[in-house]
């Protein structure tokens, strides 16, 4: 099939001329090629590797935090262990009148002849209220050994706070002690202290 008409001056026309006619139409191609093709195509890849980079900075920041979490997570569960630990051995509140049976039972069974067994109200602290116990009694030193040992060897945390010791002249009986006794009780934060004891004032 012939060409149109208007192709004439380009098929009759010289060798260099088709030459420079073909080159420059090679470099119009690639030129427009480029601008509507692989430059959008370029902008686009650096586009979408600086949200590469950003997301791998996004990734490596998350895993520091999700270790630090994992870190902070095991911290936490041992801290509640070690609390609930510590809660074990402190008397709750249903646990007082018992903890004090068995406080006045330790003295009768040491050999202690007690005259004062009170207990005081609590002291609150931030985690716990303190419960003060005043006991007066009369005994020997090894008596009173003993029961100091059974104090310390009871599930629940008892402690000597103050001890006063006088002298008698009875060879039975040759120590009059003051002392103090105190238990703990555990108190989450905003709970309200401990009820009184019964007689306390």
């Amino acid at each position: 099939m012939p060409l149109p008409p208007i192709f004439d001056p380009i098929v009759n026309a010289p060798r260099s001329q088709k030459l420079v006619g073909g080159a420059l139409g090679a470099i119009v191609i690639i030129a427009a090629a480029y601008f509507l093709l692989l430059a959008p195509a370029q902008a686009e890849v650096a586009q979408l590797r600086a949200q590469l980079s950003s997301l791998q900075s996004e990734i490596t920041r998350n895993r520091a935090i999700v270790a630090d979490l994992l870190k902070y997570r095991r911290e936490v569960a041992e801290l509640e262990a070690r609390l609930n630990a510590l809660k074990d051995r402190l008397p709750g509140e249903k646990e007082i009148p018992t903890l004090y049976r068995t406080v006045s039972d330790a003295a009768t069974a040491s050999g202690l002849g007690v005259a004062l067994f009170q207990p005081r109200p609590p002291v609150v602290r931030d985690y716990y209220s303190e419960i003060p116990i005043a006991l007066n009694a009369e005994a020997g030193y090894h008596q009173f050994g003993e029961f100091f040992e059974r104090i310390a060897k009871m599930a629940r945390v008892v402690n000597i706070t103050e001890i006063k010791l006088n002298g008698l002249n009875r060879p039975r009986v040759p120590v009059r002690a003051e002392l103090v006794l105190a238990t703990y009780m555990y108190r989450p934060i905003g709970a309200p202290p401990a009820p009184r004891p019964a007689g306390a004032r």
